[in-house]
């Protein structure tokens, strides 16, 4: 048995497109025959069927965000790959039972930290030995978590549930081979012994496209190694240059942001000088007001202790005090003050106490206005910043998209004349020992 992790990707629809239906052939634009289909089984999906499956499970990833927050986690950048593939390979000597295959699955979910997560498991039966392929959804559905995302785990330390997933199913996949009587995969075997001798073991999978071609190319005789060296040559330069506009892409990148992030510093170094300012100039300017109501004051207070010493004076303050006391509806104070210089004193103070708030009030309502309005100003100058770098990341992305439309036709070009190269070079072959046996044949005559 071989476990195959085959790929991340974003379309859940169209990898259960591909996993409920036969194989597209050359020249179709879709299957909608399932004869490959031998037995499919959802998980952790309230027992939807598999036609239903991928829905469910696009639902619950676009639903990650309000996940998190109903999990009290902090919202962070979106997921873009959401679905998980792998493979589990049965060597064709096994004997199988659908009992033991769906085990399989639930087992490798477990080992991989993923037996709580949506998934499909569908069973193919359209080569030598008998496989199954597994669809799971990343997004954990009680908390919104990519599976693929560092989480805190128990020993403090932060990993991915998918870390080391290449080493945990092939120690799931020994287990279960002894568990179940199954036929030992030797070349796995192999591999776990030079781990546990400390050996590094390269078992990276092959991508599909990788694969098919070296598969085609398999037969090819050594006459052609001089062409797969040109076309090498030719991927190499392609290569090259991707890896050029890769790390271009990301120095340009970095660049705007690091730009943005200055423009934003140098306002915000800007605000609290310039609001400390403002303040300083609105109280230098009252200055002369605060100091015509301390002379004003302060000679009210002379004219006050004056004018006590003279009937006439204390007879007019004492009439004045009454009128005060009386506007303030305080009618028994007003008895009071028409008698008492103490008390005609205390109004007094208590007027310039008065007069004193109210200039502290109007300058401070003046502050606050100023302040209001400077931060507006500041709040838009961010807002314009903000403006100006996301119309540049959009400028930008589309000069880098038409740069990667350029790679992509780069190898879509050479991959279709590598393809037709080697076609025509195998037919020039094939025909050649065709016409070799018959003019071997040739001239024979049945004994």
């Amino acid at each position: 048995m071989n476990p195959v992790e085959i790929t991340q990707g974003k379309s859940f629809k169209g990898l259960s497109a591909y996993l409920l239906h036969d194989e597209k052939r050359q020249g179709e634009e879709s299957r909608t025959t399932s004869e490959r289909v031998g037995w499919s089984q959802t998980y952790n999906l309230a027992g939807a069927d598999a036609d239903q499956a991928w829905r469910l499970m696009l639902a619950t990833a676009n639903s990650a965000n309000a996940l998190k927050e109903a999990a009290g986690i902090k919202k962070g950048k979106a997921v873009k790959n959401t679905v998980y593939h792998y493979s589990i390979n049965f060597n064709p000597e096994d004997e199988l039972t659908p009992e033991i295959q769906q085990s399989a699955v639930a087992e490798s979910l477990k080992a991989l930290g993923l037996d709580d997560h949506q998934a499909m498991a569908v069973e193919h039966t359209d080569k030598a030995h008998n496989h199954i392929h597994v669809m799971v959804n990343l997004i954990d559905p009680a908390n919104g978590m990519s599976a693929a995302s560092p989480q805190m785990g128990a020993d403090g330390k932060k990993r991915s549930k998918l870390s080391n997933s290449r080493r945990k199913l092939s120690s799931w996949a020994k287990k279960f081979e002894r568990d179940n009587g199954l036929i030992v995969t030797e070349g796995r075997l192999a591999n776990a012994n030079k781990r546990a001798q400390g050996e590094k073991v390269n078992a990276q999978r092959k991508s599909r496209n990788v694969h098919e071609r070296q598969k085609a190319e398999k037969n090819v005789k050594r006459t052609m190694d001089f062409m797969k060296r040109q076309q090498n040559d030719r991927a190499t330069v392609i290569q090259e240059k991707s890896a050029e506009l890769k790390e271009k892409s990301r120095l340009e990148w970095d660049a705007l942001k690091q730009s943005y992030a200055i423009e934003k510093e140098a306002i915000r170094a800007q605000m609290s000088p310039t609001m400390k300012a403002q303040s300083a100039a609105i109280k230098e300017a009252h200055k002369p007001e605060w100091k015509t109501l301390f002379r004003r004051q302060q000679l009210e207070r002379y004219q006050f202790h004056r004018e006590q010493k003279t009937a006439v004076g204390r007879i007019w303050y004492g009439a004045m005090s009454v009128r005060q006391m009386v506007r303030e509806g305080k009618g028994f104070k007003a008895l009071q003050a028409a008698f008492s210089s103490v008390l005609q004193r205390d109004i007094l103070m208590m007027k310039q106490d008065n007069e004193r708030a109210e200039l502290s009030r109007a300058i401070k309502a003046e502050i606050n206005e100023a302040m209001t309005q400077a931060k507006q100003d500041f709040d838009r100058q961010f807002e314009e910043t903000r403006t100006r770098f996301l119309d540049d990341c959009d400028s930008l992305k589309s000069e880098q998209d038409e740069a990667w439309k350029e790679i992509r036709a780069d190898w879509k070009a050479y991959n279709r004349e590598r393809r037709e190269a080697f076609e025509t070079r195998r037919d020039r072959e094939q025909t050649r020992e065709r016409g070799f046996g018959m003019s071997q044949g040739r001239g024979r005559t049945p004994s």
